[in-house]
């Protein structure tokens, strides 16, 4: 009885740690899937797959395809005002988000609002690099 009670207890941290990693996702796939998605959420997204990729291919940040931002200010219920932001990048292959990273890394410091206490350094999820507010990436799934 006994070492059924430790496989089951076994069992079910492995069964809460796998819902703990799924729930700490990347962005949603695609450049579209992203934008509706924080529409969806009450966010103000930007996806610019036009100007963007060539003012970034300028500052050496190159085979971006699109780049998706996503806004929104909320104020908490002591009237504490605070904004929640997302920054995507999305690029042709996953080896061209690699080397992009010290890059989006620089962009990132620009962007950091030091306030923000949920902030999400850069990350990379195969050809995509995000970063911003946990609440602002989980909108943008």
């Amino acid at each position: 009885m006994k070492n059924f009670v430790r496989i089951l207890s076994l069992a079910l941290v492995a069964v809460m740690l796998a819902v703990t990693l799924v729930s700490c996702g990347a962005p949603a796939k695609t450049a579209a899937d992203a934008e509706a998605a924080l529409k969806e959420n009450g966010y103000t997204p930007i996806n610019d797959d036009r100007i963007v990729p060539g003012v970034l291919a300028l500052s050496g940040i190159a085979s971006c395809t699109n780049k998706v931002t996503g806004v929104k200010f909320v104020e908490d219920e002591d009237g504490n005002k605070k904004t929640e932001y997302v920054a995507i990048y999305y690029f042709a292959d996953k080896d061209s988000a690699t080397k992009a990273m010290e890059k989006i890394g620089d962009e990132e410091k620009k962007d950091k609002d030091e306030k923000a206490e949920d902030w999400v350094s850069a990350t990379q999820s195969g050809a995509m690099i995000y970063y911003g507010t946990k609440a602002a990436i989980k909108a943008a799934k």
